[in-house]
């Protein structure tokens, strides 16, 4: 045995010389031990570097695949629209549900008007009179002004954002800063100040010019600074009015066709195509949509507001009306005490409650919305009508997002 040993030692020995000198059958098989060395390596790697957390535990629960796809074809427009920039976003929640290149620069049309009145909301000169002048009648879109009549700065702006006047803008722009080209001029410099990065203005008009473009973005930063002054609603959410004995109709076919809509503007260019911005109230909620560049807007409108109002909704938070284990309690001698609820805290620290709160949900976060019960047993361990008792806890996922005050009955 000792000799047979020797020996296999010895052949051993010459068998990995022959591999290690590229002579012999073992040369043949480097290429697939380097590969099952490297399968081993990549095994004991675990597949790549560990994931790192912000928390000892990780997230106690994760989108499935079928959530994951929801979330992506919420957040993007429907197929089929024409428009090549959509933004919608909800004023009170001031989140956006959805977008496609909203902040790729595109010609503004007559949305750019919508900078013209912001600069003379500003400027708060409501009661001035204007009088026109011929340079003003510019043509196409207009109010019907002549030259030589005077307008206050109130009736131009009805002008201006009903039936998109041109001449209502150039009115307002000459009366405001001197001269048109100098309004034009506050006109970037107050976009500068508003960041809106995406934006050059040339005329106040909106008239197609080299280099004048704006974005959904920048835009929705008019429409929400806009949607502060009461007297802007009350205009772009009129359909048709007279104003200096002038019938001025909306540009906005939405207002009156579609449930909800209150708003905004058109924009119509050779070359920027059909341009909406829509204002919908949904619930009591304002919802502001956009579509740029498109070649049927109201139809890509009605299809973008169908889609979100499928994948978004207001869910108020109350307790609920059955008996539930959250508004039920036992003492220690078995005595059951029903709760009630005194309003919700939107903000845990704040001291007014309202009696419901509503939170814009999409589809996927339903499941993530829970409620949990703190109960703050009194030190005497006796409870009595009327004694707080604790709180309600509305999470969504691992956010505390309101506080709902509970009193024993």
């Amino acid at each position: 045995m000792i000799v047979d040993k020797a020996w296999n030692r010895n052949r051993l020995r010459c068998a990995l010389s022959d591999a290690l000198s590229g002579r012999g059958h073992v040369a043949s098989f480097l290429p697939f031990l380097l590969t099952v060395y490297c399968l081993i390596a990549l095994f004991l790697c675990g597949f790549g570097p560990a994931t790192i957390v912000d928390r000892d535990v990780a997230p106690r629960q994760r989108y499935t695949v079928g959530q994951l796809r929801q979330i992506q074809q919420a957040h993007a427009p429907p197929p089929g629209i024409s428009a090549v920039s959509v933004l919608v976003y909800d004023l009170e929640s001031g989140r956006e549900l959805m977008e496609k290149a909203s902040h790729l620069p595109v010609s503004p049309a007559s949305l750019a008007k919508l900078m013209t009145a912001l600069l003379v909301f500003e400027q708060d000169r409501l009661a001035e009179r204007v009088t026109i002048q011929q340079a003003d009648l510019i043509g196409e879109a207009t109010m019907g002004l002549s030259a030589g009549e005077e307008l206050g700065v109130e009736e131009l702006l009805w002008g201006l954002l009903i039936p998109s006047g041109n001449d209502a803008a150039m009115a307002l722009a000459r009366h405001h800063a001197g001269q048109v080209d100098a309004f034009v001029e506050q006109m970037n410099l107050r976009a500068g100040d508003l960041g809106m990065r995406d934006t050059l203005f040339h005329n106040p008009t909106g008239f197609d010019a080299d280099g004048q473009v704006s974005s959904a973005h920048d835009l929705l930063t008019l429409v929400r600074l806009l949607w502060e002054y009461p007297l802007f609603r009350e205009i772009v959410g009129t359909s048709s009015t007279t104003v200096a004995n002038r019938e001025l109709q909306s540009t906005n076919r939405l207002l009156g066709s579609y449930s909800g809509a209150n708003g905004v503007k058109t924009g119509t260019t050779r070359q920027s195509g059909q341009s909406l911005i829509a204002g919908v109230d949904v619930g009591g909620h304002q919802l502001f949509a956009m579509v740029l560049g498109s070649v049927d807007r109201y139809q890509d409108m009605r299809l973008v507001l169908q889609s979100v109002r499928g994948n978004y909704s207001w869910v108020p938070l109350r307790m609920p009306k059955r008996p539930t284990a959250l508004d039920r309690l036992f003492d220690a001698e078995g005595n059951r005490w029903i709760l009630r609820a005194d309003g919700i805290n939107v903000d845990p620290a704040a001291m007014e409650a309202i009696p419901f709160f509503e939170r814009l949900l999409a589809g996927w976060e339903r499941g993530e919305l829970q409620v949990f019960r703190r109960l703050h047993p009194p030190p005497s361990g006796v409870w009595t009508t009327g004694m707080p008792a604790g709180i309600l806890e509305w999470r969504l996922g691992d956010s505390l997002i309101a506080t709902q005050r509970l009193f024993v009955q």
